[in-house]
């Protein structure tokens, strides 16, 4: 079992080493080089995390090594869980496997997320309280208190952790426990307050944008019927079928209250707005500690083959996922051949950002000028590949950390826009531009090829516009209203 988990580690390392970086893996990787106490999307461990390796240089593998790591970890703490809780080791290689071999996870210790370092202290606090509740011991308390104000710190979702194993305290078996648990949630808070803090000073942005900002509510009565489906895609349909059987028949507290209710939560929450399959990660480590426990009681022939079928969609799905990420040339080449139609655009632009951003530089450099998007991961990207700082403009709430790294009195007089569809196809854009810059003429078009052995498919096109800027361009470029441009 451990070698299989290992060998997946191995594989996420691989393709980390051999892929571009994505636009939301550079805006992190930006985040990293600010250190900061919050941030306005998330809290600041994915930051943190990227920050710890960054002796290693400004590579792509440099970036995304610590959320192989965390992959690692979680593997580890969800299989001590699951030990601890049901003292058979057997139900801890299942636990592992199946954190390990779940599609979602294979990308989410893959990439560069906030669930890598959250998956880590999710499962770390579920071993705490597994070893608090069954030994009682004060320090396990305090640690799990360590855990818990980690997780806050990696996903507001960790709050429903919290109250989860307080709940799980309350139940028959551990309810003398209930006052030593409640120590562990004010240890949590204690190491939770930098971001309260932060966001206390920074007028609450972090939950406004996570609460109001992040989805517009669009109801829709099928939702949570498709969020499901979903989910079984995404982490394989028999592991998604046997979490949901152990969701609808707990054997143990500190599993049942660490995911039904956060389950629960994004289900009804499907009927207001989209919500991400990535969101079900917490409990779906919770589930797979209850699957460790479920599994280690089968002994017959018959219930070995069911557990057999549970993972075999699981390795089949990892199997894809892997082989699609660490050969992208040999799935591009068997979608075209199987006659889907490609364009200009989709996952395999990432291949064409580090020649962008050169070119990007050596065009901008040759006349002094700022380069400027209104893409989030796109301006990172281009500050990643090519050391262009980012000059974010747009209205777009998402991303809007990147508006306080450059303001109007750090711009030069000229700009460059870059963006990947022409500016005259952006009515929006070309009204304020106009109002924003003294003169506004089209940039040259710069195209790359998807694949160099395959000229059928039309290259990426990204498009360049030049602005010589007037005081208060930015702020107007970020449809700021209180802001008067010089005319």
């Amino acid at each position: 079992m451990w070698s299989a988990v290992l060998v997946v580690t191995a594989l996420r390392a691989i393709f980390d080493a051999t892929l571009p970086m994505t636009g939301d893996e550079a805006y992190y990787w930006e985040w990293s080089r600010r250190l900061a106490a919050g941030y306005v999307d998330h809290p600041p461990a994915v930051a943190v995390a990227i920050a710890i390796f960054a002796w290693l240089g400004q590579t792509p593998f440099a970036v995304r090594l610590p959320f192989v790591l965390c992959g690692l970890g979680t593997a580890i703490f969800a299989a001590g869980a699951a030990n601890v809780l049901t003292g058979d080791r057997r139900a801890g290689w299942i636990a592992a496997l199946a954190v390990s071999l779940a599609p979602m996870m294979i990308i989410a210790f893959g990439i560069v997320s906030p669930d890598g370092p959250f998956a880590l202290f999710w499962a770390l606090a579920l071993y705490c309280a597994a070893r608090a509740f069954r030994g009682r011991s004060w320090t396990w308390f305090v640690f799990l208190g360590v855990a818990l104000g980690l997780a806050l710190l990696s996903r507001f979702f960790a709050v429903a952790l919290v109250a989860g194993i307080i709940a799980a305290a309350c139940a028959k078996p551990y309810r003398s426990m209930l006052p030593r648990v409640l120590l562990s949630a004010l240890i949590a808070c204690v190491v939770w307050s930098p971001f309260l803090f932060w966001n206390a000073s920074h007028h609450w942005i972090s939950f406004t944008f996570a609460l109001v900002q992040r989805h517009e509510p669009q109801y829709s009565f099928g939702r949570p019927f498709l969020t499901y489906m979903y989910g079984a895609l995404a982490f394989s349909p028999g592991l998604w079928i046997a979490a949901t059987i152990v969701a609808l028949r707990p054997r143990e507290p500190l599993i049942a209250w660490t995911a039904l209710p956060l389950c629960a939560v994004f289900l009804l929450l499907a009927f207001r707005e989209s919500v991400e399959v990535y969101w079900f990660i917490g409990p779906f480590i919770s589930l797979c500690v209850g699957l460790g426990s479920l599994f280690a009681g089968w002994e017959t022939q018959r219930q070995l083959r069911r557990g057999s079928w549970t993972f075999a969609p699981a390795v089949i799905l990892c199997a894809l996922v892997i082989f699609a990420l660490i050969a992208p040339g040999a799935v591009y080449a068997g979608v075209r051949r199987a006659g889907l139609r490609l364009n200009n655009g989709g996952p395999f632009e990432v291949f064409t950002y580090p020649s962008l951003a050169k070119d990007v530089r050596r065009l901008a450099r040759s006349r002094n000028a700022g380069v400027m998007t209104d893409g989030y991961g796109f301006s990172s990207l281009l500050d990643f590949y090519g050391g262009l700082r980012p000059i974010l403009i747009g209205y777009d709430a998402q991303g809007q950390e990147g508006r306080h790294w450059f303001t109007d009195a750090d711009h030069p007089r000229l700009l460059l826009f870059v963006d990947k569809v022409p500016l005259a196809k952006r009515a929006d854009f070309t009204e304020q531009m106009l109002l924003a810059c003294k003169r506004v003429r089209p940039g040259p078009v710069l195209t790359y090829p998807l694949a160099a052995d395959d000229r059928s498919v039309p290259p990426r096109q990204y498009f360049t516009t030049w602005c010589v800027a007037k005081p208060g361009s930015i702020a107007a470029l970020r449809w700021n209203d209180t802001v008067k441009v010089t005319r």
